[in-house]
């Protein structure tokens, strides 16, 4: 997957893990104060803060309905890191993340508040030095992206791939779309607004150290990589077992179900880590290309070869 972040995902060599790599840019968040950057962006953002990615050049605005100044959110951010994050919270480590953290009131809707969020956007550039580069993280339902990226293009926040004013960058998060149809439409509406450069789809399961290290165990391992072929293995299980119940997920859960929430995106990307062929190099689209092939050979599921309590 390529970097959001630029400069951020400079690695070991023969690891994934990222060497420390100031990021200078102003980080969007659209739904900034809902429930996936409480539990999993702004702690997220707190540890690489303690990893030393995300250094003075770089400022947090959540966008979003709910009443908060900056203060406010900031003790939502505090709330949810001591909660969710992985490392523990620590005055230390508070001190340096705090400051980077504000916040914008507004409707999706509203052209007035994109024109107010402009604003702040500018005065925080200027603050941090950031190079007026902008990366919008859409923590939204997927059917507000067309509003927003219309919104955002006419307050004149989506800036030209080739611009000297900085980049614009957009993440969409999973699920992109409940079917072939709506994600093909979401896709287009994407493409009416930004430069296939300017986006990137997340899935978050790539993140995760076991699934990236896949590739380092697969291509880069004497032992494994010869013998990881049809003729020696019988079969490959993989197993998602999670502790974790839907929680404050059950609408969304009967809707969408579990076969659309893990299978046609986090499984499957697990499954073309596995079974696709050697990438003709480590490039993302040289990695894509791979996976997609892999795709495009697999026998589609039958009705029958699906549990219906799935």
């Amino acid at each position: 997957m390529a970097s959001v972040l630029p400069h951020a995902t400079v690695h070991v060599p023969g690891s994934f893990h990222p060497m420390p790599q100031e990021v200078h840019c102003t980080l969007v968040i659209l739904g900034g104060a809902g429930d996936l950057s409480h539990k999993k962006l702004l702690p997220a953002l707190y540890n690489l803060t303690l990893d030393g990615v995300l250094g003075p050049k770089f400022a947090i605005i959540g966008f979003s309905l709910e009443a908060l100044d900056d203060e406010k959110y900031r003790q939502f951010a505090h709330d949810g890191i001591k909660e969710f994050s992985r490392r523990e919270l620590t005055e230390a480590g508070w001190s340096k993340f705090a400051p980077l953290l504000h916040f914008v009131s507004g409707s999706f809707t509203e052209a007035a508040d994109y024109q107010r969020l402009k604003q702040r956007l500018a005065e925080i550039d200027s603050q941090f030095g950031t190079g007026g580069n902008h990366v919008f993280y859409f923590a939204i339902p997927p059917q507000f992206i067309d509003q927003c990226s219309a919104a955002l293009t006419q307050a004149g926040l989506v800036g030209p791939v080739d611009g000297n004013q900085g980049f614009t960058r957009v993440v969409i998060e999973k699920p992109i779309g409940h079917d072939l149809a709506s994600a093909t439409e979401i896709n287009n509406q994407l493409s009416r607004y930004y430069d296939e450069s300017q986006i990137f789809r997340i899935d978050h399961y790539l993140g995760k150290e076991t699934v990236e290290n896949l590739m380092v165990l697969r291509f880069a391992n004497s032992i494994f990589e010869p013998i990881w072929t049809a003729r020696f293995v019988d079969h490959v299980q993989i197993t998602v077992a999670e502790q974790e119940g839907v929680g404050t997920r059950a609408a969304y859960y009967d809707r969408a179900g579990a076969l659309r929430d893990m299978v046609q995106s986090h499984i499957l990307q697990v499954l073309c880590m596995i079974a696709m062929e050697t990438p003709r190099s480590t490039r993302p689209d040289a990695v894509r290309d791979a996976k997609l092939d892999l795709l495009l050979s697999m026998r589609p599921f039958e009705p029958a070869d699906v549990e219906r309590s799935v």
